[in-house]
């Protein structure tokens, strides 16, 4: 189990315990009005929530996937993350999960060097002396990573000003498997979860503060199916299962 979270303009490493569940609108309205209660909006956000896009990578072999779908005990995203067609910069993540434990680490780069990964270019991640760059660098390059999913979706999220605590409801999740543009404009997906139903996590250091445990109990919490990163490989899923 991760007992601590600790973030760094440097590392931008984030570790933390994480709980998934699938929210109909009711529930996701009761949760909403409670929230706005208890925590605020995170940094990034408002309470009328912003967009998150991801194009995810993998091996020639389909590491990441396959391991998903045969349930391994630790499993690892690659991706690099934007929130408008209009950034500047965007976030090259490796992320590790172990059951409900997580790590994320990131690394902020230009938006010419995400074009530049995007289009299978890794050699730009050896202009940033960080860890993260170092180690994505040597995987992407020594195992055939490339693009192989975009995923998009509107995230709500909420944080407490004193515990690491981090509670995000998306919706309007969808997927492409061929066009990996970042930085699209006008992007063609398919949609994956009917517009009424919200991806909740719940993310935490140690302990879930009392309050939210009641507000939890309060609603039906419905483990989660879905998978961003394992919707967006549907083809792969088709040819393999």
């Amino acid at each position: 189990m991760i007992n601590q979270e600790t973030v760094s303009p440097e590392a931008l490493t984030v570790s933390r315990s994480e709980l998934k569940f699938l929210l109909n609108l009711e529930d996701r309205m009761k949760l909403i009005a409670a929230l706005d209660k208890i925590l605020v909006p995170d940094a990034y956000g408002s309470y009328d929530g912003y967009r998150v896009r991801s194009v995810y990578f993998d091996g020639l072999d389909n590491q990441d996937y396959n391991e998903k779908m045969q349930k391994f005990d630790f499993v690892k995203r690659i991706r690099i993350r934007a929130y408008s067609a209009q950034d500047q910069t965007a976030k090259f993540e490796i992320k590790k999960k172990w059951t409900h434990s997580q790590i994320k680490d990131s690394v902020l780069v230009s938006r010419e060097d995400a074009i530049e990964m995007v289009n299978g270019n890794f050699e730009v991640l050896k202009k940033y002396d960080d860890p993260t760059a170092e180690l994505g660098y040597e995987i992407c390059t020594t195992m055939g990573y490339r693009p192989v999913s975009t995923v998009e979706y509107k995230r709500r999220a909420y944080t407490h000003p004193s515990f690491s605590t981090r509670i995000t409801l998306d919706n309007e999740l969808q997927y492409s498997n061929w066009e990996n543009d970042l930085f699209n404009e006008n992007p063609n997906y398919i949609q994956v979860l009917p517009i009424t139903k919200t991806i909740l996590e719940v993310k935490f250091d140690r302990f879930l503060l009392p309050q939210l445990q009641d507000v939890l109990s309060a609603i039906n919490l419905q483990k989660c199916p879905v998978s961003k990163f394992g919707s967006s490989r549907s083809l792969l899923e088709e040819y393999y299962y």
